[in-house]
């Protein structure tokens, strides 16, 4: 394999299909992807089968696992002719599988460039996470999330939340590659307070100002260890006191997609797998996207990896 090779340009991307209207969304957002990408789009819709009999009801298991399988087979035509619609020409395929939904979509991102998932119309990513098939994603899944509420998809620039280095670095690159298929600009956003963890190169000593100079200092390195990979995509650094949470939700009023780590010092990564309340307390008004610390996300844009 070539350096600087991503081997992720050679799978689906993938999007998990419910009854939802998100999940149509999803589906849609998921084939302008593929479309950009250059990559096919595989739709999967899974079920879980009626375990017995229910007798009261005059009904087998057998009888309910082929119902469940007939609406699932609908709700994939749906989504399929939404996304055939959105990107014409896109090789598009769907898969209706048995079983649980966190088993199969986490089984399935072994082989995707790129999960995407419906919110199911909840109103913080939060509440979609917790208790949810996108939690087992998040903590177990081998490729990058991405959540799509209904209706949130638009332009903007890319923001990634940066709160720990190495560990946000395969966050920072995904943004840098959305933003260049995007054609947009990537905004690296790092919070702290007087209360929080000091990060390596922040100095506490002068005061709030010398905090706050130190972490830009020391953001700006970070990212541009992985701009430079990017020479097309414009970026910023923005440091913000206050807590996670509220700084990115009023920052991604104005993004195309949000990008954040589940791993990290400070509080992104519990505001994807943490509380409620550590989350987005508001809806998140654009697409996110959960990228896991040990995502093996590599430079695709050189030469060698990328589409000619």
């Amino acid at each position: 394999m070539a350096e600087g090779f991503d081997d992720s340009r050679s799978k689906p991307v993938v999007a998990g299909i419910d009854g939802s209207r998100s999940a149509v969304e999803a589906a849609r957002w998921a084939a302008g992807e593929a479309g950009r990408r250059g990559l096919p789009l595989r739709l999967v819709y899974a079920y879980e089968s009626a375990g017995r009999d229910y007798p009261t009801l005059e009904v087998t298991a057998a009888e309910v696992r082929e119902v469940m399988r007939e609406t699932g087979i609908r709700r994939l035509s749906v989504a399929g002719k939404t996304a055939s619609g959105a990107v014409p020409g896109l090789d598009v395929t769907t898969e209706i599988v048995e079983g649980d939904a966190r088993e199969v979509l986490v089984e399935e991102s072994r082989r995707a460039a790129l999960m995407v998932l419906g919110s199911h119309g909840l109103g913080s990513v939060g509440k979609f996470l917790l208790g949810s098939s996108g939690i087992a994603l998040a903590a177990h899944g081998q490729c990058p999330l991405v959540v799509v509420r209904d209706g949130a998809a638009r332009p903007g620039p890319v923001l990634v939340g940066v709160d720990g280095w190495p560990a946000s670095a395969p966050a920072v690159r995904f943004a840098f590659q959305e933003a260049s298929e995007l054609g947009t600009s990537v905004t690296a956003l790092r919070t702290w307070s007087e209360l929080g963890p000091v990060e390596p190169g922040m100095r506490r000593l002068g005061g709030s100002r010398a905090v706050h100079d130190s972490a830009r200092r020391a953001l700006t390195a970070e990212v541009s260890s992985v701009a430079h990979e990017y020479p097309d995509v414009p970026f910023g650094c923005v440091v913000v006191r206050g807590r996670a949470g509220k700084v990115l939700r009023e920052y991604g009023e104005r993004a195309g997609l949000i990008v954040v780590g589940t791993r990290g010092r400070s509080g992104f990564a519990g505001m994807v797998l943490g509380s409620v309340s550590q989350g987005l307390a508001g809806r998140a008004s654009c697409p996110v996207a959960v990228v896991r610390a040990d995502t093996g996300i590599r430079n695709s844009h050189s030469k060698e990896g990328s589409r000619t």
